[in-house]
């Protein structure tokens, strides 16, 4: 049985033979699969290959999308995903741990970064203190978890709207990080200097940033050999 990444590199591949018209509606039902988290990755990834090389197929034969799929790609996809196998929950869960650690690392090296630029024309207090700490890692997890979810769902929302309506995506989804910046700022701000305090290096912030990011890199990777 092939590796999920190899069907995802076979996929991108021959999606470059499809026409510009049957490759808009391909990669519409693309999105739409891969972003239901009920969905089992593996088996998602082997119907969306079968569909792709139906559709070479058919546009081999002077065919098009919509002879494949009919007038509602959304329907057709729809009744696909109601026959596939779910997500199991531990891999639901990686696919959020994945992300929250990824938003950690960032941080970390952001705040890293932060750390070297602004300390070059004004002193910086490199104290942190734990709870603080703790409570602002609480608020990105929070947020994480809960953004992921509802970001695939605006997403999936948005796939089959005409361009001109795909704004309000975009919209709806700044307006979420802003709120969640917001929030994590706040937090920050309210809960200043609560717990031990710490002297932190900026480079100890960096180290910690990639560490998370290669962890986040091999979650990626062992879920994708499934």
């Amino acid at each position: 049985m092939r590796k999920t990444t190899e069907l995802i590199e076979e996929n991108n591949d021959k999606r470059e033979l499809l026409n510009s018209d049957n490759e808009q509606v391909y990669e519409n039902l693309l999105l739409y699969i891969r972003t239901d988290l009920r969905v089992d990755e593996h088996a998602g990834e082997e119907i969306l290959m079968d569909l792709l090389d139906h559709l070479l197929e058919a546009q081999e034969n002077g065919k098009d999308a919509a002879d494949l799929f009919g007038d509602s790609p959304q329907a057709y996809a729809d009744e696909l995903i109601a026959n596939l196998p779910s997500q199991k929950r531990r891999n639901v869960f990686w696919l959020v741990a994945s992300g929250i650690i990824g938003l950690v690392g960032w941080f970390a090296i952001t705040y890293g970064i932060a750390n070297v630029v602004i300390s070059v024309f004004t002193e910086w207090n490199n104290e942190i203190a734990l709870g603080s700490i703790l409570l602002i890692l609480l608020s990105v997890s929070l947020f994480g978890s809960i953004g992921v979810k509802i970001f695939f769902k605006i997403i999936r929302s948005s796939v089959f709207k005409p361009k001109d309506q795909q704004w309000k995506t975009y919209v709806k989804v700044g307006l979420y990080g802003m709120a969640t910046f917001a929030f994590i700022l706040g937090t920050a701000f309210l809960f200043d200097g609560i717990g031990p305090v710490m002297h932190v290096e900026w480079w100890l912030f960096l180290l910690i940033g990639i560490a998370l990011l290669l962890i986040n890199k091999g979650i990626g990777r062992l879920s994708n050999e499934q």
